[in-house]
């Protein structure tokens, strides 16, 4: 009986011993996640951007608005989000079907379903539904509004808008506590720390009795 204990003592050592190891590291670091100023370390990558679903699930579609070099630039959409100058995204739902610019200040977009102006730095002014949306010209407010073909987006400008998207990135914590709980993992993860918890109890149980048997044998 003992050597069989012995012998799974040791099998479940070795199997939850990375887990165990994991466990003791991030449990370690988010007792110190406070003197460590985790929360302000934040993480941005592929992998984090997938794992957080941080990355788009369509390409961003953009529009170059305004007549002159000096005062145009892009209406970008990404997965029902509108970015216009340096304001808060606007939701919009997809497809962006054109933009365009009416009187050097404001900016219109639409989809089937509603018309949107904004400022130029991206100030909601006002959201119409009903309004006709623009196929090739636009009629508002008596104007005629010249609009652009989509393009492809700079890469520069794709980036940009990207990186906005995404954020400033995943807190050093948040990333330490879900692999300490196994949610970085996916579905599964919570039920493998899990279970590495089990083992570690087991392990602890198994040491005891272990180490009470090797007292008594030494006693005369």
């Amino acid at each position: 009986m003992k050597r069989v204990l012995i012998r799974w003592h040791r099998r479940i050592g070795i199997t939850s011993s990375l887990f165990v190891f994991i466990l003791a590291v991030t449990g370690l670091f988010l007792l110190l996640s406070e003197p460590l100023k985790l929360s302000q370390v934040k993480f941005e990558n592929a992998l984090i951007s997938k794992i957080y679903h941080r990355s788009p699930q369509s390409d961003p579609v953009g529009f170059k608005v305004g007549s002159n070099l000096e005062n145009q630039q892009w209406v970008v959409m990404v997965d029902g989000l509108v970015y216009v100058g340096s304001a808060d995204p606007i939701p919009l739902s997809p497809p962006l079907m054109n933009a365009a610019v009416q009187d050097d200040n404001l900016i219109i977009f639409s989809n089937h379903e509603e018309s949107i102006i904004t400022l130029r730095d991206g100030t909601l002014v006002e959201r119409m539904t009903g309004v006709e949306r623009m196929t090739g010209v636009e009629r508002m407010a008596g104007r005629t509004l010249p609009v652009q073909a989509p393009m492809v987006l700079p890469n520069t400008v794709k980036q940009a808008v990207l990186t906005r998207y995404r954020g400033q990135g995943v807190p050093a914590s948040r990333v330490i506590l879900d692999i300490h709980t196994g949610r970085f993992f996916g579905a599964l993860g919570p039920w493998i720390m899990g279970l590495a918890s089990v083992f570690l109890i087991i392990l602890s149980i198994s040491g005891v009795i272990m180490w009470t048997g090797l007292r008594k044998r030494k006693k005369p």
